[in-house]
């Protein structure tokens, strides 16, 4: 037994000294007063001058009649002092209005938007809470509405179009307020092709850029749904402008894009949630900015004295049962081995190497950072072991691979997971990653799919979990990769490819994307986690969304868009760019554009290319380990022989630049691994992390 007879002790904590009997914490201050200006710091240090002041109009309306045939919503006027009363206290002058008709409501919009609206360096928050309605026009866009005191029932059409509040009405308006970031938060469901609502954008750290001017637009959920009491929506906003839950980016700032993907990502999972939707207005002047909330700071907190747990406890379980468990190569037992405790000491974490043995199986040894107080669960499946066979020679007539393109993946230390692992995570790097759960799936193509000799035979293959980027490595998310570690530039020229931060980063080596990965504490997929992630859990299918054949919404390749750039630039023959198909963009599109796969991943096909950690072996399917392959660089010939060495690394998914014959799930191609001779268009990446062993 390791570690001190008792498995709990007290710790007076005060950076981890003894001697201290509490813990004082000092923060900076809010900034964001009332009459005061507003000052963020971006992640190089620079101060930017943001706003004035900043003010907010917050409206409720709940005591509706039932003679108008609208339901009352008792709980929105609560929830809407609720709001002004947290704004308050983050430094908006506030303007409350509470069950008010049509009239009332544009009197008090429009004192908002001309006298707090006039001055450039203001914010301006917008907040309704209330009942929304969405009918067809004529050409069968939804348009949506918000309803007063005194509009009637929408069965009588031309009543209800005058006591009613159209969204293009904050379309148009929003265009004539002179601050520079505005934001409309709308805690009703309806919907409105004019407000842009996409749930595209992506959360991003503090730029220069945030000071353009913006309109942002969030609506508690879709036209199709109702909430009927206290606002989930509401709720999960203030607590997330209060501290009262972890900030998604950790930096002091809640920005509007922050804002919006949390609701989007958190809401529908809570009791009764709805579904938000958010966008920025279609107007490239008025979209690049960004709002932002300065998050209050904790004043001095006192912690007292508390106790800790200290012993971790380990459960390992194997198939079959019976193997060895070595705990740094000491013999502690065999599986299944259950609440065997290991004393993590005064720091709560210990790294040690756990190792499984059993005669005639191939023996497993894993190393894991145990954590006091948690549970480490093991379940290994043991590999029979072949017959022993003399290592591979290399041939000396064959050029030798160099060492930084050895294949082989790193010993990883594997954190602790708790019994219940998330289902998503926030990356070092800001990127949300998706848990893939451990299994077996088909690999390649099989009878009646699409493939070649690349991609055959289909064969099982068993892949532990691990996580995955839900998008691919955007050009902001490299930038500051770039900033953090002076690793060269990307090329001026990625950015007719990619024109913004939120598009997936081209022009980057394998050598860059293991550089990149790296920084952010994960790595590339081995080509098979990449297959098992694509394919969404679907068996057998040429697509990633099915067999449904490409049709312009799925993913992008080479359309119509891509072949007038063609006729425009290069010889109209020489043009494989199909006419007939629109998939909305001609070069790459900013990720997430398109419908995800069933485990939430986006743009597994089309868009770019993206680097696996394999060399690439046209012929490796054929003799493919069953559990977590990967393709090494020398190529054997089955019986113990070096026939090549193929420095060669696997792209997988295809892109924006690829006709649609090349658009399938299982297609595979191999590419040099640097970007010396060759410039990457249409080639990005996405990074996993392991789980647990």
């Amino acid at each position: 037994m390791f570690g001190i007879s008792q498995d709990k002790i007290r710790l007076l904590l005060f950076f981890g000294l003894l001697s201290a009997t509490t813990q004082v914490i000092a923060a900076p201050e809010m900034s964001a007063q009332r009459g005061m200006k507003i000052t963020i710091r971006t992640e190089d240090g620079t101060e930017l001058p943001l706003y004035k002041d900043s003010y907010a109009l917050v409206i409720g309306n709940g005591d509706y009649s039932a003679k108008n045939g609208w339901n009352p919503i008792s709980s929105a006027v609560n929830d809407v002092k609720d709001v002004a009363e947290v704004l308050a206290r983050h430094g908006f002058n506030v303007t409350l209005k509470v069950n008010v008709t049509k009239a009332e409501f544009n009197k008090a919009f429009s004192e908002f938007i001309y006298k707090s609206g006039k001055d450039k360096d203001n914010r301006l928050l917008f907040y309704y809470a209330g009942h929304g309605y969405t009918t067809k026009s004529a050409i069968g866009e939804d348009l949506g509405y918000l309803v007063m005191l005194d509009t009637p029932h929408p069965e009588n059409e031309a009543e209800f179009d005058s006591y009613s509040i159209d969204t293009v009405k904050f379309i148009a308006d929003s265009k004539k307020i002179h601050a520079k970031h505005v934001l409309f938060m709308f805690d009703n469901c309806f919907s409105s092709t004019s407000l842009n609502l996409q749930n595209q954008d992506i959360p991003l750290p503090i730029t220069e850029q945030i000071r353009n001017p913006v309109r942002q637009f969030i609506t508690a959920g879709r036209a199709d749904e109702s909430r009927s009491g206290r606002s989930v929506f509401k709720k999960a906003f203030l607590n997330l402008l209060e501290g009262r839950v972890k900030e998604p980016l950790p930096d002091g700032y809640l920005t509007g894009t922050e804002l919006t993907d949390y609701l989007y990502r958190t809401v529908p999972a809570l009791p009764e949630g709805q579904h938000p939707q958010h966008g920025k207005i279609l107007d490239p002047q008025l979209n690049t900015g960004d709002f932002v909330f300065v998050l209050p700071q904790s004043k001095h907190q006192v912690r007292n004295t508390v106790e800790l747990e200290t012993m971790a406890t380990l459960w390992i379980t194997s198939v079959p049962d019976g193997a060895t468990v070595y705990i740094e190569s000491v013999a502690i037992g065999t599986t299944p081995l259950q609440d065997y405790q290991i004393d993590t000491g005064i720091r709560l974490e210990k790294s040690v190497n756990v190792g499984l043995e059993l005669s005639g199986y191939k023996s497993r040894v894993q190393k894991v950072i145990l954590q006091g107080g948690q549970q480490f669960s093991w379940e290994a499946f043991m590999e029979q072991s072949a017959e022993h066979s003399a290592p591979l020679k290399p041939d000396p007539n064959l050029p030798q691979p160099e060492i930084i393109d050895d294949v082989q993946l790193e010993d990883e230390e594997v954190r602790l997971a708790s019994p219940n692992v998330p289902q998503t995570i926030l990356g070092v790097d800001t990127a949300p990653m998706v848990l893939i759960p451990a299994g077996e799936f088909q690999m390649g193509s099989g009878p009646g799919t699409l493939g070649n000799a690349a991609t055959r035979p289909m064969h099982a293959v068993y892949i532990d979990a691990f996580y995955i980027d839900k998008y691919e490595v955007t050009v902001g998310q490299y930038n500051q990769f770039v900033r953090a570690t002076k690793h060269s530039p990307l090329p001026y020229k990625i950015y007719q490819y990619a024109p913004t931060e939120a598009h997936p980063v081209v022009g980057v080596s394998w050598h860059d994307a293991m550089a990149y990965a790296k920084w952010a504490g994960k790595r590339l997929p081995t080509e098979a986690e990449w297959e098992k992630a694509a394919r969404g859990g679907l068996v057998q299918k040429n697509y990633s969304w099915g067999d449904a054949v490409v049709d312009g919404t799925q993913c992008n390749f080479s359309d119509k868009n891509l072949r007038v750039i063609w006729n425009r630039e290069r010889e109209p023959d020489d043009n494989w760019a199909d006419e007939n198909l629109d998939d909305g963009f001609g070069y790459t599109a900013p990720v997430g554009s398109y419908p995800p796969n069933g485990y939430g991943l986006y743009d597994m096909i089309g868009n770019v290319w993206e680097w696996c950690f394999d060399a690439y072996d046209e012929n490796f399917y054929a003799n493919s380990p069953y559990q977590n392959p990967i393709a090494g660089i020398a190529i054997g010939d089955g019986a113990n022989n070096i026939v090549a060495v193929n420095k060669l690394r696997v792209v997988r998914g295809t892109s924006w630049y690829d006709a649609l014959p090349s658009v399938w799930i299982a297609v595979r191609l191999g590419l040099p691994p640097d970007r010396k001779n060759k410039f990457y268009h249409n080639v990005g990446f996405r990074c996993v992390k392991s789980v647990t062993p």
